[in-house]
C-alpha cells in the first residue's frame, strides 16, 4: 500500500520533482563517465576519485536543499495524513520511500546517459572491441551505484531527522515561512571572514606567479582552503546585508519595484546563500575544466603524447559542458517553479493596475538576478587573479602560447554569454504563461 502510494504520490508531483530529477540525473551521469574512464585507464588514487568525491559533495547539499523544497510544498499534505491519524514515524517511511524511488530512477536514467556519453567518444573507435562494453557498464554501475548509496543515505538521515522534529502546527505554516535572523548584524562577520580569506588567497596567487618554481607547490596546495572559504563567506555576507538592509525600512528601498525585489531575494536568504556559493564553486570547476581541456589541445603542449592530449583534453571539455548545463538548468527550473508559485502575486498586481508588459519586465530583472548571482564571485575572482596567473604561463610555455590564459578566459565568457541568452530567453518565455494567467484571474 505504502508502494502503491509513494508511486501516485510521485507521478502527482512530478512538476515539483523536476528540480531533484535534473540534478540528480545529470550529477550521476558525470560520475558515471568519471567512473568508466577509471576503469578503461586501469587508474587509481585519491586523483581519479576526487572528482566523484566532490560531486558527491555538491550532489548532498543539491538534495538537502530540494528535500527542503518539497518538504513546503507537502507540508499540508502531510499534516493532513497526521490530522487524519497516520503516525509521525509511517509518514516519514511513506516521504522517504517516495524520494528513494524517483532517486533510483534518476540512478538508472543517469548511469545509462553517462555511459552512452562515455560509449559514443570511447567506442566509436575500432581499436576498442564492443564485447567490453558488458563489463565496463555492469562495474561502472556499481561504483555509481556506491555513491549514490552514500548520497542517498546522508540525504535521507537528515530529512528524517528535520520530519521528526516538525509538528501538525508547524507543516501548516512550513511553505510561507521565510528564514530570519535573530541578530541582523550578524552580515558584518561575514563581511570580515570575506575580506582575510580574499586576501589570503591573492597572497597564494602572488606566490604562484612570482615564487621561484621549487617553493610553488605550497602555494598550489594551500589556496584551495581560502578559496573556498571566500566564496562561502561571500554570499553570507551579501544576501545578509540584503536581508538587514530590508529590515532597516530604507527610503529608498519603496522606490519603484526595489521592495518587491529585495523581497523576493532576501525571503529565504540563508539557503539563496548557501545555494549560490555551490553554484560559484560549480562554476569555478567549470571554467578551470574548460581552460585545461582547450590547454590540452594545443599542440605546443608537449607534456603528454598527442593521444594523451586529446583524451584529457576531450575528457576536461566535456565535463566543463555537463557543469555548465547543470548551472544554468537549475537555476532555470527553479525559477520555473518559482514563477508558477508566484502566479498569484501576479495577479495582485494586476488588479493593482500593473500591465503585463510591466509584470513581464519585473519578472525578467528577477530572472536576470538569480542567473547572474552566482557569477558575482567568479568575476572578482578572474579580475585579480588571472591577470596574476597569465604572466606566470608566460614565463613556463613556448612565446607561441602568450597570453593563452587571457585569451582562454575571453572564451569561456563568450560561452557563458550563449548559455546565458538561451537559459534566459527559455525561461522568460515560460513565464509569460504564468502572468497571462495571473492577469486572467485578475479580471
Amino acid at each position: 500500500m505504502y508502494l502503491k502510494l509513494s508511486i501516485r504520490n510521485a507521478r502527482r508531483s512530478f512538476i515539483d520533482y523536476l528540480l531533484y530529477v535534473a540534478a540528480m540525473t545529470v550529477l550521476l551521469a558525470i560520475i558515471e563517465v568519471s567512473n568508466c574512464i577509471t576503469i578503461i585507464g586501469e587508474l587509481a588514487g585519491f586523483q581519479v576519485i576526487s572528482l566523484p568525491l566532490l560531486i558527491a559533495a555538491i550532489q548532498i547539499v543539491l538534495v538537502e536543499y530540494i528535500d527542503t523544497f518539497m518538504l513546503k510544498q507537502r507540508a499540508k499534505e502531510f499534516a493532513s495524513y497526521l490530522l487524519l491519524g497516520m503516525g509521525k514515524k509511517r509518514l516519514t517511511r511513506l516521504f522517504l520511500c517516495e524520494v528513494l524511488l524517483i532517486g533510483f530512477c534518476c540512478y538508472i536514467a543517469g548511469t545509462t546517459m553517462g555511459f552512452s556519453v562515455y560509449g559514443f567518444w570511447y567506442f566509436r573507435e575500432p581499436l576498442h572491441e564492443m564485447k567490453h562494453c558488458g563489463f565496463l557498464y555492469g562495474k561502472s554501475m556499481f561504483y555509481t551505484l556506491l555513491f549514490f548509496c552514500f548520497i542517498e543515505t546522508v540525504c535521507s538521515f537528515r530529512l528524517k531527522q528535520r520530519l521528526d522534529k516538525l509538528q501538525i502546527r508547524e507543516l501548516m505554516f512550513e511553505r510561507n515561512r521565510n528564514q530570519g535572523a535573530k541578530n541582523i548584524g550578524n552580515y558584518k562577520r561575514w563581511g570580515i571572514i570575506f575580506f582575510l580569506c580574499f586576501v589570503c588567497l591573492i597572497g597564494c596567487v602572488c606566490g604562484i606567479a612570482f615564487l621561484p618554481e621549487v617553493y610553488i607547490v605550497y602555494p598550489v596546495s594551500f589556496a584551495a582552503i581560502p578559496l573556498l572559504i571566500s566564496v562561502f563567506a561571500f554570499y553570507k555576507w551579501v544576501f545578509g546585508y540584503l536581508y538587514a538592509y530590508r529590515r532597516m525600512k530604507s527610503v529608498g528601498i519603496y522606490q519603484k519595484d526595489r521592495l518587491y525585489i529585495m523581497a523576493n531575494v532576501t525571503s529565504n536568504f540563508k539557503t539563496a546563500a548557501m545555494v549560490n556559493a555551490i553554484f560559484c564553486i560549480c562554476f569555478l570547476f567549470s571554467g578551470c575544466s574548460f581552460v585545461t581541456g582547450i590547454l590540452m589541445l594545443q599542440p605546443e603542449f608537449q607534456l603528454f603524447d598527442t593521444a594523451m592530449r586529446q583524451w584529457m583534453g576531450t575528457s576536461q571539455i566535456s565535463i566543463c559542458i555537463v557543469f555548465l548545463v547543470i548551472y544554468f538548468s537549475i537555476l532555470s527550473l527553479r525559477q520555473i517553479i518559482e514563477l508558477r508559485q508566484n502566479s498569484k502575486s501576479y495577479q495582485i498586481m494586476g488588479c493593482m493596475g500593473k500591465s503585463n508588459q510591466q509584470i513581464a519586465k519585473l519578472v525578467n530583472q528577477q530572472i536576470a538576478i538569480k542567473l547572474t548571482s552566482p557569477m558575482i564571485m567568479p568575476l572578482l575572482i578572474i579580475l585579480f587573479c588571472i591577470p596574476l596567473l597569465n604572466g606566470k604561463m608566460n614565463l613556463i610555455l613556448p612565446a607561441s602560447l602568450n597570453n593563452i590564459l587571457l585569451t582562454l578566459t575571453g572564451e569561456f565568457g563568450a560561452c557563458i554569454v550563449v548559455f546565458y541568452i538561451c537559459y534566459f530567453g527559455i525561461v522568460s518565455a515560460m513565464s509569460k504563461r504564468y502572468i497571462s494567467r495571473g492577469i486572467l484571474y485578475a479580471f
